[in-house]
């Protein structure tokens, strides 16, 4: 038998070899659905399903790697944000900032898609009292729209020098906190993020400060 043919023989046959072990071994696949958050990482208005896939040598295999993954919003501050399909990615480096679940509940043997339930972040925030930055809620965390600063206005501050010109809460919460304050609620503007009654720019550029702190937040 000359040379040629032999390894023609020899290349067909390993093709062949390699097309029935693929046959016998093959791969399974499984189609699932996770919770992607969207654009708004703040709340779940822009939340929707997204279809994931899982592989395996088997049904069951794949399965069993189907995962769904998502920021854990109870730790506070959480610079995590990422949500969807697969298990938690390399940069959350531990289970702290981030949490999986699996999208097949091998115990009941019942589809767990979406098991990624989204949940609303956690802020430790501050707010000026005087010219200090005070953290308040003794650094409890709280949601988004729970974080509140008051702040008097420029004109009685300039007219009332020696007052606290704010601090954290609501003006509303002020006043109640302390009634014998010579300001009324109208001497008086509540803001809602970050240290965002700075007596240097009370109530002046609030949409310019809200995008840097969320930036802050987010990057």
């Amino acid at each position: 038998m000359k040379l040629s043919t032999w390894l023609v023989k020899c290349t067909v046959g390993v093709m062949l070899s390699q097309l029935v072990n693929y046959a016998v071994v093959g791969e399974e696949h499984w189609t699932f659905t996770c919770i992607n958050q969207g654009t708004d990482v703040t709340s779940d208005s822009s939340a929707t399903n997204v279809k994931c896939k899982s592989s395996g040598s088997t049904e069951e295999d794949a399965k069993s790697a189907a995962f769904c993954h998502r920021p854990n919003n109870k730790v506070p501050d959480n610079d995590f944000t990422d949500i969807g399909c697969g298990k938690c990615p390399e940069e959350s480096h531990n289970t702290t900032t981030c949490l999986s679940c699996s999208a097949w509940n091998t115990t009941t043997s019942t589809d767990n898609s979406n098991c990624n339930v989204w949940e609303p972040p956690i802020f430790t925030y501050n707010c000026y009292h005087g010219d200090v930055s005070v953290l308040c809620d003794n650094g409890t965390a709280v949601r988004r729209g729970d974080i509140h600063c008051w702040g008097l206005t420029h004109t009685y501050q300039h007219n009332n020098p020696d007052k606290i010109s704010g601090g954290c809460g609501t003006c509303e919460e002020a006043l109640t906190a302390d009634p014998a304050q010579s300001w009324d609620l109208e001497d008086c503007s509540t803001c809602n993020f970050d240290n965002c009654n700075s007596a240097t720019d009370a109530f002046s550029g609030l949409l310019t400060v809200f995008v840097v702190f969320w930036l802050h937040v987010l990057l």
